[in-house]
C-alpha cells in the first residue's frame, strides 16, 4: 500500500513537471498549423471516406495546409493502395485528451464514414495520465464511435509516439514520458483485443529530431504515419467494398428535404448575385469537359436554382424537370446520355446530355450539384467523372471558406 502511494505521488510530481513543460511548449510555439478546411480528397471515383480523430501529429504542426499534413498523406496513400478515391475529414483539437475526445464528435454524422482512425495520447503521456484512467477513457471513446458508425466500419487506434520524438518538448529519450507512453500503449493493445472492429497500429518509427529550428515546415514527417495507417486500412476497406458492407449504402441514401433546406439557408446563397469564385469553377467545367454549358445549382423545396452558369443559357427549373434534384438523391455522379430517352425526366428542348456530381456541405448534406450539359446526346463514358468530382469538390472548398458578402460579377 505504501509503495502504491509513493508511486502515485511520484507520478503526480513528474506529471506536474512535464505538464509545465507542455504548457511552455504550447505557449512558445510559433510553428504554423493548417488553416484551411479540415477535409482532404485524393483523386478517384467511388471514394472511401475516413474520419481522422485526435490530436498531436493529427493536428499538422509545421505546415499550413491539411493537404501537406497527416490527412493529405493518408488520403493519397490510401487511394494508391485501393485504386479508389479517398476523402479524409479531420476531427481534431491540440488540447484534447482521451477523456475529452468524445466531445470532439458532437453531432457528427459518423455513419457516413467507411473507417475511423484515432490518433491520441501524446498529451496524456506528458501529463502522466494513469493507465486506469486512460483505459476507461479510450473504452468510452470507442463505445461512442462504435455506436455512431455502421456495424462494419473498422476502427484503427494508433499507438502513441515517444514524446521525446517531438523536438519541441526537449525530452530525453527513454524518460518518464516515453515510459508512460509505453504503458498506455500496452493498455490500449490489451483493450482492443476484445473488440471485433478495432485494431491497434503501433506508431511508425520516427527519425531522431535533427538539430536546428523545431518549427519544421516540411510535411514529410507525416508520410510514415500515413503509410502504416493505409497499410492497415486498405485490406479492411477492400473487403467491405467487395462484400457490400461499407458505409456507402448509408452515405448514398436519399436525405431529408428539411435537412437540405436548413443547410442551404445556413449558407445564405439562395437568390444571391453571381460570384466570380463560382463562375470560374463552372467555366472550367464547361471547357475541360467539352460541353455546351455548365452550372452550379442549388435544389430547394420548389426549384433548381443556378448560382453560377457558363455557356448554354440555363434557367431556373421546377423540381419535376430538375436533373440536379435527381443527382442529390445519391452521393455519386449521375450521367444521363440522352434525356429524351429517359423516363425519369420531362423532355427538355435544349438539353439532351447531362452529367452532375453532388455538392455537399462540410457535414455531408447534399445541397445541389455541379453539372455539365449538351444539346446533343453523348455516351456515358464521354465525361471524365474523376474530373467532374474534382470540380464539385472545388465548389465545396469555396463553400467551406470564410463566408463573405457576395460580389456581383461585372
Amino acid at each position: 500500500m505504501h509503495l502504491f502511494f509513493r508511486r502515485s505521488a511520484w507520478h503526480r510530481l513528474v506529471g506536474i513537471v512535464l505538464r509545465g513543460r507542455f504548457r511552455v511548449a504550447d505557449d512558445a510555439t510559433a510553428a504554423p498549423r493548417p488553416d484551411d478546411a479540415p477535409q482532404v480528397h485524393a483523386l478517384g471515383v467511388d471514394p472511401d471516406r475516413i474520419a481522422l480523430i485526435g490530436n498531436g501529429p493529427a493536428c499538422g504542426w509545421g505546415v499550413r495546409s491539411h493537404d501537406l499534413a497527416m490527412p493529405g498523406h493518408l488520403a493519397r496513400a490510401l487511394s494508391a493502395a485501393t485504386g479508389r478515391g479517398a476523402d479524409v475529414d479531420l476531427i481534431a483539437d491540440p488540447d484534447v485528451t482521451a477523456a475529452t475526445a468524445p466531445t470532439l464528435l458532437g453531432s457528427r454524422r459518423l455513419r457516413q464514414y467507411d473507417a475511423v482512425v484515432v490518433v491520441l495520447g501524446v498529451r496524456d503521456a506528458i501529463r502522466m495520465t494513469s493507465v486506469r484512467s486512460w483505459r476507461e477513457s479510450v473504452s468510452a471513446l470507442l463505445d461512442t464511435i462504435e455506436d455512431a458508425t455502421v456495424e462494419s466500419t473498422p476502427l484503427v487506434v494508433m499507438g502513441i509516439q515517444p514524446p521525446s520524438s517531438v523536438q519541441l518538448f526537449h525530452l530525453a529519450p527513454g524518460g518518464a514520458a516515453d515510459r508512460q507512453a509505453d504503458r498506455l500503449n500496452a493498455a490500449t493493445r490489451a483493450l482492443l483485443e476484445g473488440r471485433r472492429r478495432a485494431s491497434f497500429v503501433p506508431a511508425p518509427e520516427l527519425a531522431t529530431p535533427v538539430e536546428g529550428d523545431a518549427r519544421i515546415t516540411s510535411g514529410a514527417r507525416f508520410r510514415p504515419w500515413a503509410a502504416v495507417q493505409a497499410a492497415a486500412l486498405a485490406p479492411l476497406l477492400d473487403a467491405n467494398v467487395l462484400a457490400g458492407r461499407s458505409a456507402r449504402g448509408e452515405r448514398n441514401r436519399p436525405q431529408g428535404d428539411e435537412e437540405r433546406l436548413e443547410a442551404i439557408r445556413g449558407l445564405g446563397l439562395l437568390d444571391t448575385p453571381r460570384e466570380q469564385r463560382f463562375d470560374d469553377i463552372v467555366e472550367r467545367a464547361r471547357i475541360l469537359l467539352g460541353t455546351d454549358g455548365a452550372a452550379f445549382s442549388l435544389v430547394d423545396d420548389r426549384r433548381q436554382w443556378h448560382k453560377a452558369v457558363a455557356g448554354a443559357e440555363l434557367t431556373e427549373l421546377p423540381l419535376a424537370a430538375s436533373f440536379c434534384a435527381q443527382t442529390i438523391k445519391s452521393g455519386v455522379a449521375l450521367v444521363v446520355p440522352d434525356a429524351w430517352s429517359d423516363d425519369r425526366f420531362v423532355s427538355h428542348p435544349a438539353i439532351r446530355f447531362y452529367a452532375g456530381h453532388p455538392v455537399e456541405t462540410a457535414d455531408g448534406v447534399r445541397i445541389g450539384a455541379l453539372c455539365v450539359v449538351d444539346a446533343e446526346p453523348r455516351s456515358a463514358d464521354s465525361v471524365d467523372l474523376v474530373l467532374l468530382r474534382e470540380l464539385a469538390l472545388a465548389v465545396q472548398r469555396e463553400l467551406a471558406a470564410t463566408p463573405s458578402a457576395p460580389q456581383p460579377t461585372p
